[in-house]
């Protein structure tokens, strides 16, 4: 790797071996991570654009066309596409999250969160292995419990969020996202 010889070249100057051993290895890992997210992410000129579907509607749909690379595979979805139902109940008052997903094939998938108190304690579903994450959406439900795939997401007090994700994700040792990269 055409890198990896620079690397060893800058490093090498360092006053001790073992401390630019060490530097060689983490930035040798860095690229390795770097190079792999790559492959995995989703990009347009615009986001999916996620929105309700329609009025009193259960589901999400994608406002705009959008692109994205899965492991090396170019995959896109025309504007209006629905995105896959969301499934799992956000009790009354809590903050939770339902994540939307595309696999090689174009298979479209969603994943619940774990519900938290407060906005920060919610955490994010672990991305399942050969996919990318399109965007969410965020609820925050103040009337009754959000029930996935039966409450409207524009139902009273639902307090619904569309966020749209744009570039690779970057995952923490928990498996879910510490951060977002645009």
């Amino acid at each position: 790797m055409a890198n990896d010889n620079s690397i060893k070249r800058n490093s090498t100057s360092l006053s001790d071996e073992n401390d630019g051993s060490i530097i060689r290895r983490i930035l040798t890992a860095i690229l390795s991570d770097l190079n792999a997210l790559r492959l995995n992410q989703v990009f347009t000129g615009k986001t999916a654009g996620l929105a309700i579907k329609v009025a009193l509607s259960t589901l999400a749909k994608a406002g705009n066309a959008f692109y994205a690379v899965v492991n090396g595979v170019m995959v896109t979805k025309a504007a209006a596409t629905d995105m896959a139902a969301l499934v799992g109940t956000t009790n009354l008052n809590k903050f939770n999250v339902y994540c939307f997903y595309i696999d090689a094939s174009g298979n479209l998938t969603s994943a619940m969160g774990t519900q938290g108190a407060t906005l920060a304690g919610v955490v994010f579903p672990v991305q399942a292995a050969g996919t990318v994450m399109i965007g969410f959406v965020l609820v925050n439900p103040t009337a009754a419990d959000f029930i996935g795939g039966t409450t409207a997401l524009d139902a009273a007090g639902v307090n619904a969020v569309y966020v749209d994700t744009c570039g690779p994700a970057v995952y923490g040792a928990s498996g879910g996202p510490m951060s977002l990269i645009s």
